[in-house]
């Protein structure tokens, strides 16, 4: 009980600081400044082009990190440990080192002469998957991690499929531990900054997402409109969150 106490100083500390930060950080912006956004022709076609690449972004890291998930789940040799480094360096990198080596590649003769991803949407949408791709990997791993693989075996001994026995039994049980990666995929996708301004540019009505709309408001000096963005995407963040804690609160499916 003493120890609870004690951890809880550091708690209250850690939620005053956040109030603080979000109240004044938030408390001059208007209720003008916010509906003024939804009739800013730039916001909204950065609001739409966030919405494309983030989605684009999470539908790659599904097709490949949910098998990349399982796979390191299955297997404990150095093939996967390797792999689980090398997924690990996009989360601790900066992502304008991941843009600059994006860049890069794109721009070698290569891939360059072939099709050019600098400035397009494309280009925007790869630069987002690199960077939020390991969450998919990480959560559907630690997923089918707590999934016995007997489960697979019963099924198959009562006569279903190996692919049927799979689906029906652990990625049934893992599908709300890999739905969390994905939606936190999608939120950092939707949030990336650095790698999607670097490949993509930044460009108006082209290749400028919301964190890079609210930092040229903020850059030409329209505070009150950048900070009425920064609350929208705070709010829109912590409903998302909301979301994923109501989903692991909720009673799992049962075989």
């Amino acid at each position: 009980m003493k120890l609870t106490r004690i951890a809880l100083i550091p708690l209250g500390l850690l939620v005053l600081f956040l109030t603080v930060l979000l109240v004044y950080g938030f408390w001059d912006v208007s209720v003008d400044e916010l509906f003024g956004l939804f009739r800013d022709g730039e916001f909204i076609s950065a609001v739409v082009f966030g919405l494309e690449t983030s989605l684009f972004s999470v539908f790659l890291s599904a097709v490949l990190g949910i098998p990349t998930g399982f796979f390191l789940a299955r297997n404990i040799g150095w093939v996967s440990k390797l792999a689980d480094v090398i997924f690990d360096v996009p989360l601790v990198i900066p992502p304008l080192v991941v843009g600059a080596l994006l860049l890069n590649l794109f721009n070698s003769p290569l891939i360059g002469k072939v099709y050019s991803f600098v400035f397009t949407f494309w280009g925007a949408a790869i630069a987002q998957f690199f960077i939020s791709f390991p969450f998919t990997v990480k959560a559907s791993k630690s997923a089918f991690e707590l999934i016995p693989p007997v489960y697979e075996r019963i099924a198959m001994t009562l006569g279903a499929s190996p692919f049927r026995s799979f689906f029906d039994t652990t990625f049934r049980l893992s599908f709300y531990g890999i739905f969390s990666g994905l939606i936190l995929s999608w939120l950092r996708s939707l949030g990336e900054f650095g790698a999607t301004l670097l490949v993509g540019g930044g460009i108006a009505y082209k290749t400028e997402n919301i964190p890079i709309n609210i930092y040229l408001k903020i850059a030409e000096g329209n505070f009150k409109s950048g900070f009425a963005a920064s609350l929208l995407v705070v709010v829109f963040a912590m409903v998302c969150v909301l979301i994923i804690r109501f989903i692991f609160s909720s009673k799992r499916p049962k075989i």
